[in-house]
């Protein structure tokens, strides 16, 4: 039973790591980091009036939020889709989404997570080393 577990969970977290390798992360995280930066430098500026400086601080915050909104739609659109996949679990009779999310919170359902995050990555770098 615990090796029905550990494998099910690794096809979850390694199905989790594709979703999340094709979703755009890091321009977003990019994109929010150099708005807080240019409001930043907004702020600091002696040069721009007040006026100003309240126009482009509203504008930086209106941007700020909707990147985040997206931000959150993809942690959400992730969450989804991994208790989607635990829930498929009910086609197996020795499997319930409940142990799953049980066995998920211990030590091993980390160290679990990690190494299916890696493989996926090593998977990935190995397939395209190959087909090169």
């Amino acid at each position: 039973m615990n090796f029905a577990i550990a494998g099910y969970l690794y096809v979850v977290f390694f199905a989790i790591a594709c979703l999340v390798d094709y979703l755009p992360f890091i321009p977003l995280i990019k994109t929010i980091s150099s708005l807080s930066m240019g409001s930043m430098h907004t702020i600091r500026s002696d040069d721009i009036s007040d006026t100003e400086k309240e126009k482009l601080l509203l504008k930086n915050s209106l941007q700020l939020f909707q990147q985040s909104l997206k931000l959150l739609g993809f942690v959400v659109l992730i969450a989804i889709c991994g208790f989607i996949l635990l829930f498929v679990s009910r086609l197996f009779k020795s499997l319930n989404y409940a142990v799953l999310l049980n066995y998920m919170v211990t030590l091993y359902g980390l160290l679990l997570s990690v190494i299916a995050f890696f493989s996926y990555f090593l998977v990935k770098k190995l397939y395209v080393k190959v087909r090169l």
